[in-house]
C-alpha cells in the first residue's frame, strides 16, 4: 500500500504547481505577477520560517507585487530535503534548508559544517554575505539550484553530564552527533565517541545514559528540554552553520533582469533584519539556562582547534572554501 502522506503531499504539490502556470508563460505576463511557494520545515514561531516570511514580504514589495510567495511552514511540504528536491521539480520555488543539506547536489557545500571554519558570529555573517554570490554561482553551475540569502543561526555549544573544557574531557565520552561524516570525524578528532542519531532520539538516549551529552545552538539545547538531563554547557562554538534561502537556477534565469535585482535585494535585507534579532534571542536564553542553575563554562579553543591539523586534506573537496573563506576578514 502506498504511503497515504506521500501521495497526499504529491497531490498538494501537483495542484499549486498546476496553478502556477505563470512561469511558463512570456515574459510580459511573467513581469505582471508570478504566484509562488517557499517552505520551511520548522514553526513559524522559529527564526527560519521567519526569515523566509520576512523574504517573501520584501519580495513583493521590491517587485511592486509582480512576485508574490506563499509561505508555507511546520514540514507541511515536506523536510528540507523533499524541499530541495522540490525546487528541482518546480513543485516548490523558494526553500530553507540548512547550508550544508545542498551538500547532496553539491558535495563542497559540506563546509559550511567545516569545525572553527570562523572567528566570530560577525565573521560568519560577514562571510555569508560576501560569497554568497560566488557561492552561489558554483552550485547554480553544478547543481541547478542557487542559494540567493543567509538565514541566520547562532554558535552550536555542548551540554553534557560532566565538565568539559578541553578534547582530554572528551576521551571517551559518548555525544550525539547529526548523521553526517564530517561531524563524526570533527568528534573524533576532538577525543570523544561520537554517536550519530536522529534528534528526536536525543532526549531519552540522554535520560537513559545511552549518551552523554550532544551539540546543537544553544536555543535548540533549551527548547528541547535538554537541560533537565544535562546539567553542563560548554561554550565551544565549533561550529556555526546557517540555513540558507534557495531557489532553482532555472526559475532565477527566468524572471526579469529587474527581478532578479529584487530577490538579490530582498535577501540582504531580511539579513540585515533577522541578524541582530536572532543575537539577541540568543541573549535571552542564556540567561534563561542560567536560571536552570546550567554549569556555564569556556572552553580551550585553541586546544580544539589544534585536533583539527590536516582535516581541510582530509575533506579536500571542502578544502577551496575552507582557504577563500580565510581570505575575509
Amino acid at each position: 500500500m502506498k504511503d497515504q502522506s506521500k501521495v497526499t503531499r504529491r497531490r498538494v504539490l501537483g495542484s499549486m504547481a498546476a496553478g502556477i502556470g505563470l512561469i511558463s508563460m512570456p515574459a510580459v505576463l511573467r513581469a505582471q505577477q508570478m504566484k509562488l511557494i517557499g517552505a520551511s520545515a520548522v514553526p513559524q514561531t522559529d527564526f527560519i520560517a521567519q526569515s523566509l516570511d520576512v523574504f517573501a514580504e520584501q519580495v513583493k514589495k521590491l517587485t511592486a507585487g509582480q512576485i508574490e510567495i506563499a509561505t508555507h511552514h511546520a514540514g507541511s511540504l515536506g523536510g528540507e530535503r523533499d524541499h530541495v528536491e522540490g525546487l528541482l521539480q518546480g513543485s516548490i520555488h523558494f526553500a530553507t534548508p540548512g547550508a550544508s543539506i545542498i551538500a547532496g547536489w553539491y558535495k563542497p557545500a559540506e563546509v559550511w559544517t567545516y569545525p572553527y571554519l570562523f572567528k566570530d558570529v560577525a565573521h560568519k555573517d560577514r562571510v555569508m554575505t560576501s560569497l554568497m554570490g560566488e557561492f552561489g554561482d558554483e552550485v547554480a553551475a553544478q547543481a541547478k539550484l542557487r542559494p540567493v540569502a543567509a538565514i541566520p543561526r547562532m554558535p552550536r555549544t555542548l551540554s553534557s553530564s560532566r565538565l568539559v573544557k578541553t578534547p582530554a574531557d572528551l576521551k571517551g565520552f559518548k555525544i550525539r552527533v547529526p548523521e553526517t561524516t564530517m561531524w563524526k570525524r570533527t568528534f573524533e578528532r576532538f577525543g570523544a565517541s561520537p554517536t550519530p542519531m536522529p534528534w528526536p532520539e536525543v532526549f531519552q538516549a540522554l535520560k537513559s545514559g545511552i549518551i552523554d551529552g550532544q551539540e546543537n545552538p544553544m536555543a535548540l539545547t533549551y527548547n528541547g528540554g535538554i537541560f533537565d538531563v544535562n546539567k553542563n554547557l560548554a561554550l565551544t562554538e565549533h561550529m556555526m552553520q546557517d540555513n540558507v534561502i534557495i531557489m532553482s537556477e532555472a526559475l532565477f534565469q527566468k524572471v526579469t533582469p529587474e527581478q532578479r535585482k529584487a530577490i538579490v535585494q530582498a535577501s540582504r535585507n531580511m539579513e540585515d533584519d533577522l541578524r541582530p534579532k536572532v543575537i539577541a534571542d540568543d541573549k535571552r536564553i542564556l540567561e534563561l539556562v542560567k536560571a536552570k542553575n546550567i554549569a556555564i563554562n569556556e572552553v580551550d579553543k585553541d586546544a580544539f582547534r589544534a585536533t583539527l591539523k590536516g582535516m581541510d586534506t582530509e575533506f579536500a573537496h571542502v578544502k577551496k572554501w575552507v582557504d577563500r573563506i580565510a581570505t575575509i576578514a
